[in-house]
């Protein structure tokens, strides 16, 4: 009986840390697109305003450095494409402000943090450093909002957000291979964005050393996951044992 018991509390143990690891490996699940809300231009979601304020967001800070680049960049063809950059997102900001405006969404008015980082990095540099700045800073910022407007683009019920989407789309995959023709795109520019001065995960990936001393944020914590490995092979010992068949006693 004794025996029960203890195998009993064990697999209450199991069952009760197996969340910290299942809790952690769904934690990057999307969010649903929110609650719906009345426009004079149709109902809107949250993903739909969140859509509105990326572009917004990516306009103040990429048409100042596209223009910046002119003077900047130390090749002609990051000066080709930080010119094409700056007048495409001159074209969508207008867009999105008069959009926004007639939806009763509210924007911002200046970049947000880490895009300040990153254009006061870039504004630190001139020629080839600053010309491997443009093109990976940008490339990473585009990537990461490549999957928003496509996501959007698929899933809105608002014709107009869907048509604005569907040029976004267009514009941001048209930039990002106009950032790649510089040949300067490098790991950094394909990963996610992080603040200038930020912990490059890529980089660390790279270095065994760093590596063995960064936990991936996100992760689950590896001495948790050891502790249920060893409950739960004590657990099913534990079952085996007590469905085990007994011989006769003589």
């Amino acid at each position: 009986m004794p025996a029960k018991r203890f195998a009993a509390a064990l697999l209450a143990l199991h069952l009760l840390l197996a969340p910290a690891v299942t809790g952690v490996a769904h934690a990057d699940d999307p969010a649903d697109a929110g609650p719906v809300e009345q426009t004079p231009l149709g109902p809107i979601t949250a993903s739909d305003k969140e859509l509105l304020v990326k572009v917004r967001l990516a306009g103040l800070w990429e048409m100042p450095m596209g223009e910046e680049a002119q003077t900047r960049a130390g090749s002609q063809r990051v000066k080709e494409v930080g010119q094409q950059l700056a007048s495409d997102h001159t074209f969508l900001d207008e867009r999105v402000v008069r959009l926004a405006s007639q939806m009763g969404v509210e924007l911002p008015d200046e970049a947000n943090a880490d895009q300040q980082s990153w254009m006061a990095e870039m504004r630190s540099r001139t020629g080839a450093a600053f010309d491997d700045s443009f093109a990976n800073r940008l490339r990473a910022a585009h990537g990461a909002i490549f999957p928003v407007v496509s996501t959007v683009r698929a899933n809105t019920r608002n014709e107009a957000i869907r048509q604005f989407a569907q040029v976004c789309n267009q514009i941001v995959l048209k930039h990002m291979t106009l950032l790649e023709s510089t040949n300067l795109v490098t790991d950094a520019g394909l990963s996610k964005p992080v603040a200038a001065g930020a912990v490059d995960r890529a980089a660390v990936a790279a270095d065994p050393v760093r590596a063995a001393q960064v936990v991936p944020t996100g992760s689950p914590n590896p001495l948790v996951v050891l502790v249920i490995c060893l409950v739960g092979a004590v657990v099913t010992i534990g079952v085996l044992r007590l469905l085990r068949p007994r011989g006769n006693v003589g």
